[in-house]
């Protein structure tokens, strides 16, 4: 039935991930018509209900053109014409309030009617379980309220961004399957950020692979090659994650063939268990990080998926404004093993 779409194994283990897992997803950017033509697509892999943020005429029109007749499995709403405003203004207020902040009538109900703010509350209330957002939004449209609904009065400090890709032909990482961050939040990280995206990055790996994450910090240098500030802070993060969580699984400082191909590690690093083996890697900034993620994209002509917001209490994940239904139905897939993951581990429901 749904054979036809998939090309590779991660995307084979997406579906197997969350068959039977049905929750409500939020897509704020409902008019956009790929949101509907890959609705088309994902509801023959899950029976999720998506909630379409907008103006109905405009999304039942697009639902009608791309041969969606039954809506058992989606929930349109207009935030700018729902009965539920009043319920979650009240929320957005008490939020800025416990932040020490006071917003007026009007601003509430401006916020309110924005799609993503509105997704964000459906969301921080329980009425939807996750969100996928960007086709039509920018990133910063829906980071705002992410950080400043979603995220309330959460203790994790910092959100990064991770993409998945998998290199065709590739016995490296899982068999060519790697997952890099941050590719989209941070400049210029710290040690505190860089342990927040370690360890989330952690997270979003244990979600979504089929197999152990192993980690690499990536620097120019290994193992003491070279030596600056930046590799002190690698070093001390890898010390540090160790302590935080012996599970993880994770070395460095390294240069990024040393933490790809065995024939380089055990040259450079013979005596670590992650060079040579890594499918988890953690840039040092996002000058480097971005390129790679493109280079590797549009040269070796890998697969993409994402962007994920790591982080979220609750994930809220973006995707490029450039993107196809098929990415939405992926990303929409990967949400949902997140926040599968999520409820194994907390126990929310």
């Amino acid at each position: 039935m749904y054979e036809k779409y998939i090309t590779n194994e991660f995307e084979e283990y997406i579906v197997t991930s969350i068959n039977g897992f049905e929750r409500r997803i939020v897509y704020p950017d409902g008019e956009d018509i790929r949101i509907a033509q890959a609705l088309k697509i994902f509801n023959k892999l899950n029976k999720s209900t998506a909630i379409l943020l907008g103006r109905k005429d405009i999304i039942s029109r697009n639902l009608k053109e791309t041969g969606i007749n039954n809506l058992n499995t989606i929930d349109i709403i207009d935030p700018s014409t729902t009965d539920d405003s009043d319920k979650y203004k009240n929320i957005l207020s008490d939020i800025f309030k416990n932040k020490g902040k006071m917003l007026s009538e009007e601003e509430l109900d401006k916020l309110v009617k924005e799609n993503n703010y509105y997704g964000a509350l459906l969301i921080k209330n329980g009425d939807a379980h996750c969100g996928v957002s960007g086709s039509i939004s920018s990133t910063e449209a829906m980071m705002k309220p992410l950080i400043n609904v979603i995220q309330a009065d959460q203790k994790k400090k910092y959100l990064s961004g991770a993409v998945v890709e998998i290199v065709p032909d590739c016995p490296y990482g899982l068999n060519g399957l790697f997952l890099f961050a941050d590719v989209a939040l941070m400049a210029d990280p710290g040690e505190e950020q860089l342990i927040d995206t370690v360890l989330s990055s952690y997270q979003t790996a244990s979600a979504l692979f089929n197999g152990e994450p192993k980690i690499a910090m990536l620097s120019y240098s290994t193992k003491g090659s070279s030596k600056s500030e930046k590799i002190n802070t690698i070093n001390n993060v890898i010390a540090k994650i160790k302590k935080l969580n012996p599970v993880i699984k994770i070395d460095g400082e390294f240069q990024i063939d040393a933490a790809l191909f065995p024939d380089v590690a055990k040259s450079k690093c013979p005596d670590s268990d992650i060079a040579g083996q890594a499918n988890v890697l953690i840039f040092p900034e996002l000058n480097s990080a971005n390129m790679v993620i493109k280079v590797i994209n549009r040269l070796a002509g890998a697969s993409y998926y994402g962007t994920t917001i790591q982080g979220a209490s609750i994930p809220f994940n973006d995707v490029s404004r450039g993107c196809i239904p098929i990415n939405l139905v992926w990303i929409s897939g990967m949400t949902l093993m997140q926040r599968k993951n999520m409820e194994k581990k907390s126990n929310i429901i």
